[in-house]
């Protein structure tokens, strides 16, 4: 999903979880543990730090090349490391005696050859990604999409980094009954004030005035109308 989102509709999903501030965020190699904000390893914190870039000559080409020591040691220069297939090993792919079984593409109905050890894993059903996304766009719209919501595109564009402010400004707390992240077991949701089918562009409805926490019990609440939307007071919940 992340992937068809990334390529399709140049949205980047978040897939990592900060474990100082507790917020999504998203990790291009999922491999960071805190966000930007709390990274407590960056900048003047790490103990490589010298505010500044080193020059150095490429080991394989002998060109100059500018790089940080706080994360890189220095050794090639991006061109070779970006253009040399020794860096990378060889694919298991490429290997002549690989166990291969044959499939039809689900898709186009073109047959092809699948590594075994891909299938066992549950690949199988596209020859390409370009059938995948393909396929995808057909069957995975409307009704038929996971996060449909009354035909409305929500989630999307400034979304996750809205949601990460309201978070922050209503310290993770639900702005209805109090009930602080420790206490709910999870993050709060957060709600649209204005629901945002109601807006021309859903991308209007991702300001902080239209975002309040709630816990999920509040946020059914007030979906259904039983409770009013509280007013936020800006990290401070009002009964």
């Amino acid at each position: 999903m992340r992937q068809h989102h990334t390529k399709v509709h140049d949205q980047l999903l978040p897939n990592r979880e900060c474990k100082g501030c507790g917020l999504d965020f998203y990790d291009e190699k999922a491999k960071q543990s805190f966000c930007d904000d709390c990274n407590p390893n960056a900048g003047e914190h790490n103990g490589n730090w010298c505010n500044a870039k080193k020059e150095t000559e490429c080991k394989r080409c002998g060109n100059s090349f500018e790089y940080y020591p706080s994360n890189k040691k220095g050794i090639f220069c991006p061109s070779c490391v970006e253009a040399a297939d020794e860096f990378l090993g060889t694919s298991f792919a490429d290997v002549v005696d690989a166990e291969r079984i044959e499939k039809r593409c689900e898709f186009c109905e073109d047959d092809f050859e699948l590594l075994a050890s891909d299938h066992r894993r549950g690949a199988g059903r596209f020859c390409s990604r370009d059938c995948l996304a393909n396929w995808m766009s057909e069957n995975r719209v409307g009704e038929n999409h996971h996060q449909w919501i009354d035909g409305s595109g929500t989630y999307t564009g400034t979304w996750w980094s809205a949601r990460r402010q309201a978070l922050r400004r209503d310290d993770f707390k639900c702005q209805n009954c109090g009930k602080a992240s420790d206490e709910i077991g999870r993050k709060p949701d957060v709600h649209y004030i204005i629901p945002a089918r109601l807006f021309n562009d859903p991308e209007d409805a991702h300001h902080l005035s239209n975002l309040i926490a709630l816990c999920r019990s509040c946020h059914r609440q007030v979906e259904e109308g039983n409770i009013a939307v509280p007013k936020s007071g800006n990290g401070k919940f009002q009964r």
